[in-house]
Order: structure tokens, then sequence, then C-alpha cells
């Protein structure tokens, strides 16, 4: 995306230069001092035992300096030398998919490039970490399942042992990757609504060539975007994904992925929906750390305007292993016809009023008699169930809406 613009200077005489054109000015050197007077703030700060709270206040989700990388990450992680999560160290390596462990753990250090004398260790290590987690929490290893990806940045930190390396590896899971991220899992049904509410469009886009999110976005979300972003950028996103310390902004970056790619994908109406795909699956390669200040931005933009009950509703059955109403809430999304939003938040929105925000009335898609229980007083009523069972009547009651809508935008 980044599109860097070098000039090159011949200088042929050095007697015409003055001390402005070769070494920075006064004012410069003070603005770079500036500049880094946060991580010497924040360095002390860590120092002193901080929180996440002062990271925060202090890092303002900024980049963080290589020596600062690892104690940031483990406070915002909750992460300390007393709560590694009981990690017991082991060199049996007897799962049955212990083979397929054993290859992508070596093709991975291999990418890494890093130094011989350490590579044998880093190899040990990694595969002790996903043998161990696989036996405690009895999941099996799957290739392409974000894991190896996810662990790829987190080795090429200078952390003490392998309980620190499984208490990140572990925290980060448990945190920030939504549960049943699988094929037709409830995570991409909740990013397609939320899609629906910010570009319609570009969702029926989609739609209409039977292009899930799952299809494009399972890596990203399975590995926090490790698996296609380059080393570099993961490592500067995370810095200041744990600061922000938001379980729902991963699908916000989502968002901004497709947004980005927009255009190019309304150019491709005429390709194979499998070259799609390709495409857009590969979004988060051509980011750059030169991207990520306004990537995020751009994220933090459409959080905060999207309506918020969402996560109320849906935060426990995607992050909380105790939630017992996962399935009951995984249909509901399903069949949700647009992002659900609570009646509280509506009401509450309306009472705070103000001149800005988009005009909107309300549809209430509720089955009749529900509708004529109890009701909200402007809402026009759309029985949702009438596409199926009677079409010709709900096509009527469409235009109707259609009418009442252009009455109110005319009003």
């Amino acid at each position: 995306m980044s599109d860097d613009n070098k000039q090159a200077f011949n200088l042929e005489d050095d007697s015409d230069l003055n001390d402005n054109e070769v070494f920075h000015s006064d004012e410069e050197n003070n603005k770079k001092n500036q500049d880094n007077q946060w991580i010497d703030e924040l360095r002390l700060a860590l120092k002193g035992g901080c929180d996440l709270g002062s990271i925060r206040s202090i890092g303002k989700c900024r980049s963080l300096t290589d020596d600062l990388r690892l104690s940031v990450w483990k406070t915002c992680l909750n992460i300390n030398d007393i709560n590694e999560y009981d990690y017991v160290d082991s060199d049996v390596f007897d799962l049955p998919e212990q083979n397929l462990i054993r290859e992508d753990v070596l093709r991975l250090v291999r990418s890494l490039k890093i130094n011989k004398d350490i590579e044998a260790s880093r190899l040990s290590d990694i595969e002790a970490v996903l043998t161990f987690y696989c036996k405690k929490y009895n999941e099996n290893y799957e290739k392409d399942n974000g894991w190896i990806d996810m662990l790829k940045p987190l080795v090429t930190l200078d952390y003490k042992n392998r309980a620190e390396l499984y208490a990140l590896f572990v925290s980060i899971r448990n945190r920030y990757i939504p549960r049943f991220c699988e094929t037709d899992g409830m995570p991409f049904h909740l990013f397609r609504l939320l899609l629906l509410y910010h570009d319609p469009e570009l969702c029926s886009f989609f739609d209409t060539r039977k292009i899930t999110p799952d299809l494009y976005a399972h890596i990203w979300v399975r590995s926090l975007y490790a698996g296609t972003c380059s080393s570099d950028v993961t490592l500067h996103l995370w810095d200041g994904y744990f600061q922000h310390a938001d379980q729902f902004f991963i699908f916000f970056l989502a968002l901004v992925l497709l947004m980005f790619a927009k255009e190019q994908l309304f150019e491709m109406v005429d390709k194979e929906k499998n070259e799609v795909i390709d495409f857009i699956s590969k979004a988060p390669a051509n980011l750059t750390t030169d991207d990520l200040e306004d990537f995020c931005s751009l994220a933090n933009h459409y959080a905060s305007n999207t309506p918020q009950s969402f996560r109320k509703e849906f935060c426990s059955c995607l992050f909380d292993e105790t939630d017992r109403t996962t399935s009951q809430k995984a249909y509901s999304v399903q069949q949700a016809l647009c992002l659900p939003v609570s009646a509280k938040e509506l009401l509450q929105a309306n009472q705070l009023g103000g001149k800005e925000g988009v005009r909107y009335f309300i549809v209430d898609c509720r089955p009749a008699e529900q509708y004529n229980s109890k009701h909200l007083y402007t809402a026009f009523h759309l029985d949702a169930n009438l596409l199926l069972e009677d079409p010709k009547e709900f096509g009527g009651t469409v235009d109707a809406l259609r009418a009442t809508q252009k009455h109110s935008i005319e009003a």
C-alpha cells in the first residue's frame, strides 16, 4: 500500500552546503527528543510495576521498541511469574499428529532465519508448547489452524523459558481469538452483519457470489492477522492491539481491509469466485508498518460508529468457555436479517438527541403477535416470516415501507 518515494542527491561540491542542510537543526533534535520521551516514561513505569491502564495512557497504542515489547505485552496480557498457566515442562512428544506438528514447527523456525545456535532450542520450545496445549485442553492440532502463525512473532521475543512462551500463547488465544472459528462459524456470521451495517453494497457483492467471510477471513481471525501479515507488521500491530485491549477489534480491522480493497473488488465482477477469495484473503499481506496508524485509526472509527449492544450480546459466547447459551445465540446470529441493536440503546441514542448522525426509522421484524403485544410507538411492522410464508403479501408490505421511508425523508 505504502509507496515510499526517495530522492537521490549528488553532492559535487560540499563547500556550498550549510549546517542546516547536513545536520538536524536544534528544533528537529528537540522534536525527536520529545517524540522519544514517552519511551523513557514507559520504561520507568514498567520498572515501577505499572498496569494496563498506565501503559495505555503512556503508550497510546503506539509501536514499541524491541527492548520493551515483551514486558509491555506481559503486562497487557496479565502474565506474571506466578500465573503462567500451570505449564508442566515435558519432552514427551507422543500425540497422534506429532509428525504434522514437527513438520510445521520446522518450517516455521527455518522461515525465521534465526541464529543456528538457538534454532534447535526454538524448535523444541514450540513443539513442547503446542504438545502440552493439545493435551491440557484436549485439542487436536490441525494444519492452518493459526497456532503456528501466532507463535511466529512470539518466538522472536527474548522469552525466558517455555512456561513464559506458553503463557503468551495461551493468553492471546483465550483473550483475542473468538471461539468457533470454523466453517460457517458464529464469528463469521457476526462479521457479515457488521459489514451489512456499514456497507450494504459490499455485503451484497459477497452475498450474490456466495462468498462468506469464513472463506477469506478464516486465517485472519484464527491467527490475529499473523498468518498473512509480515512478521514486522504483526509485531507492531500487536503492540497497539494489546494496549487497546478490545476483543472485538479484530472484526473492525477486517472491515477496514475490505474497505481498502472495495474498488478493486468491484472491478472483479466478472472474475471467478475463487479468484475473488484468493485476492481478498491476501489483503493483509499488503500492509506495511507505515500503514498501521491509519489502519487502526479507521478501525477505531468503525468501532465507535457501531451500536455497542452487540458486544454485550455476543462477548461471552465468543470469548468465554463457560458460556452455555452459545447454540441459542449462534442460531440467532445466523438467522438475523441485520445487526441486532437493543431497544435500550436505541432509546438512549434518541434521548441524547443531537443534530449529527443518520436519520432513520425503526422496522420491527418480529412476528405479528409479538409486535401487537408491545412495540415502540414509531416502529413500522414488517413480519420477516412472510418472506417465506406469503411472498406476495411480503412484497406489498415492503412497498408500503418504502413509501413510508420516502415520506419520512421528504418531511
